[in-house]
């Protein structure tokens, strides 16, 4: 069998290409097709609401975050309180898809037989997660006392803040005032 020389193999690698292309293109719009179908559907909120809120925690007094659907449609909620006191909320709607999503990994830790956990790091100092979690047949709520959260409860935190940032702002103003302040002046002292 005689080989193709290079103009020919030219050409069977460009064909491979456009052939390729045309599956992948073909691909994305069946995906996107499939998930608009999904998300068109009727949602069943089953009066499913999960938070959990930290005090003393290291971004707060207090912080929080909370994923809901009965009272606006799937939303999350979040909040955070400094040390004087000044509150800044904020929330976004979910789709259906991305609330149950979220909902499914909540839902694996067993939450309606978590009670306070013991296996945290349990220092005076360490941040209190209180949890509240409910469905139209289980509520659970629960606290515990930690740094970072032991398993399973980090079920439960991690997937929310994963939630509550992706494609989200940053809760509040992150740089203090005093920063803000100190940079004016330099920028003033540096001006001509």
């Amino acid at each position: 069998m005689r080989r193709p020389g290079i103009a020919g193999a030219a050409a069977l690698i460009a064909a491979a290409m456009v052939a390729g292309a045309g599956a992948g293109a073909a691909g994305c719009g069946a995906s996107a097709r499939d998930q608009a179908r999904r998300e068109a559907q009727d949602f069943n909120c089953r009066d499913r609401s999960v938070s959990y809120t930290a005090t003393r925690h290291i971004a707060g007094d207090e912080i929080g975050v909370q994923m809901d659907c009965a009272a606006a449609g799937p939303r999350l909620l979040r909040w955070k309180t400094d040390r004087t006191g000044n509150r800044i909320e904020g929330s976004s709607s979910m789709t259906p898809a991305e609330f149950d999503r979220v909902w499914r990994e909540i839902d694996g830790t067993g939450w309606e037989y978590l009670k306070d956990c013991t296996t945290g790091t349990l220092g005076k100092q360490d941040p209190v997660y209180v949890f509240d979690v409910k469905d139209d047949q289980n509520h659970g709520t629960f606290q515990c006392q930690s740094l970072t959260m032991p398993f399973p409860y980090n079920g439960i935190v991690d997937p929310l803040d994963l939630a509550s940032q992706r494609g989200r702002n940053q809760l509040g103003d992150e740089e203090p005032a005093e920063l803000k302040e100190l940079e004016k002046k330099q920028k003033e002292q540096k001006a001509p």
